[in-house]
Order: C-alpha cells, then structure tokens, then sequence
C-alpha cells in the first residue's frame, strides 16, 4: 500500500514537472512567435513572399546547424524517422506555399483569422492519430479564443477576397501546419528538436529553389533586407519553432496549441513598443479573453501544483 502511494506521489510529481517545462517552452515559442511577425513584415515591404522565405529558412538552417550537430547523437536513425521527418518538412512547406497564395488573394486579417483553424484540425487529427483526449474544457477554451481573436481584429476586418480559392489556400496552410505538428509529435521522443528543424528546413530549401521567381530574387536582395530576414528567422523557423517542438514533448498538441494562440497578443504588444502603434480597446479585450481562455484551461494543474507544492 505504502509502496503504490510512493508510486503515484512520483507519477504526480512527474506529471506537474512535466507540464511546467511544456509551459515554459510554450511561453518561449510564444515569445518568438510575437517578435518574429515584425521583421518579416519589414521585409516583405521591399521584396517578394516567396524569396523572402528561402532566406528565412536558409538563416533558420544556419543558427539550427550547431545544435542539431552536438545533438546529433540523440537521434534515434531509421527509415521510419526518416520518412515522418520527411513528411513534417512536406507539411511544412505546403503551410509557407499556402500563406504566399493567401496573401496575394485576401487580406491578411482575414488570413490570420482563416488560419486559426489549424487549432482544431491539429486537436482533430491528434485525437485520430495519436489518441489524444480531447475534453470539453479544452474545446470551450479554443472557442473562446477564436472569439478573441475574431474580437482582437473586429475593427480591421475585411472581407475582400479577388478569389474564392483564396479560402481554400488558408484552410490548405492550416492543414499543413497542423499536420506538421501532428507528425512532430508522432517522433518527437526518438528525434531530437534541432536535427528535426535541420532536417526539415533543408527540405523546404531544396523544394522551394525549385521555383523560378527564388532563383531570380535571391541574388538581387539587399543587405538590409538580409538582416530583416534574418532576425526574423532567428524569432521564428529557428527560436519560436524549436521551443514549440520542444513543448510537444510535455504537453499535448491542443494544451501546446492553446497557449501558442497568444503570439498575436505579444505581436501587438512588440508594435507598440517598436513602432508606437496604439493597441485599440478591441485588441485590448480581444486579447485579455484569449489570455483568461488560456489560464482558465491550466487553472486544473495550477491547483495541482500547489497541492503538490504544500504535501
């Protein structure tokens, strides 16, 4: 009897650690999310989607090499490693195509919003493929902060679109950032974060000099735009992915999902501290419901530590 209570106080304590360090990577990835939009948007002022991408990727590739090297070891190799990791980096560049083919069709509030989709398609196929469970109290949470969103974008939102298809091609990147999470997951504990980002960067790189318009921009980028692209690589591909890869070793893909929902919050709150943008009482509230959504889904294991904390 003694000896089961030791064994479920060790399971708890386990659990609770677990959950912290997916909490921590998570606010990191969040970290990286919110200031990686602002130098890729300044980079994009000056040159186009597609080249603009294979520098971020190329840059990411580069600060990813070192860690994936001395990492090299904790990977477990095979064929099957090999062509999940293959399918992640697939997954991943269908998401990036998908935004360029976006944002010449739609306006990119109405992207973002679209987007947001990739949330329950990733807590859909996490529940078909990996069997995770997918409660009540997680699915309200990821209502409440479409809504916040929707909320946070109320006073920008448009619903010009040149082409229906533009719909199809956001639902298609949400369909592909979503798989890649899924598929991450699947091997994250046999792979280790950096040589999975390594490995599927190098894809996205072979894949997207494949089109005409990379080869022919690349060399003409200037090196201001070089450095945009390449902070926002840093924040992003490089940063904010590692850490998020690093987050679905602790946490499930819909727990990791729900606190990686406030990138745009922080986004919004790096503007104003950069350019002097006035955040809006919309984006105020919108984000203060995403926020409460977010503690409200990790009040449970808030109590939980506590209780451990105090025993």
């Amino acid at each position: 009897m003694i000896r089961l209570q030791i064994h479920k106080s060790a399971h708890e304590n386990n659990s609770v650690n677990n959950q912290t360090k997916g909490i921590f990577f998570a606010l990191l990835a969040v970290l990286g999310g919110g200031l990686y939009a602002i130098p890729y948007r300044l980079s994009l002022e000056t040159a186009n989607a597609l080249p603009v991408i294979w520098g971020v990727f190329l840059c990411a590739f580069l600060f990813s090499l070192p860690g994936a090297w001395l990492a090299r070891h904790q990977t477990k190799y095979s064929w099957k490693i090999a062509g999940i990791a293959l399918a992640t980096s697939l997954a991943g560049v269908l998401g990036n195509y998908s935004i360029c083919q976006v944002l010449n069709l739609a306006s990119p509030t109405l992207m973002v919003l679209l987007m947001r989709s990739e949330v329950i398609i990733a807590m859909i196929l996490g529940w078909m493929f990996l069997k995770e469970l997918v409660t009540v109290r997680i699915f309200t949470a990821v209502v409440v902060i479409l809504a916040g969103i929707l909320v946070m974008k109320l006073d920008s939102l448009s619903f010009e679109i040149k082409e229906w298809s533009a719909i199809l091609w956001a639902f298609s990147a949400a369909f592909g950032f979503a798989s890649m999470q899924v598929l991450a997951k699947s091997i994250i504990h046999e792979i280790h974060p950096q040589v999975l980002n390594v490995f599927r960067l190098a894809i996205g790189l072979a894949l997207l000099w494949c089109v005409e318009e990379v080869r022919s921009d690349i060399p003409a980028l200037h090196i201001s735009e070089w450095i945009w692209i390449a902070m926002a690589a840093f924040c992003g591909p490089f940063w904010g992915r590692v850490a998020f890869t690093y987050t679905l070793r602790y946490l499930t893909i819909s727990k990791a999902n729900i606190i990686v929902s406030f990138a745009p919050v922080m986004t919004l709150l790096f503007e104003f501290l950069v350019f002097g943008t006035l955040i809006s009482w919309l984006e105020t509230l919108g984000g203060a419901i995403m926020l409460a959504a977010i503690i409200w889904i990790f009040l449970p294991g808030l109590s939980s530590n506590a209780e451990t904390a105090e025993n």
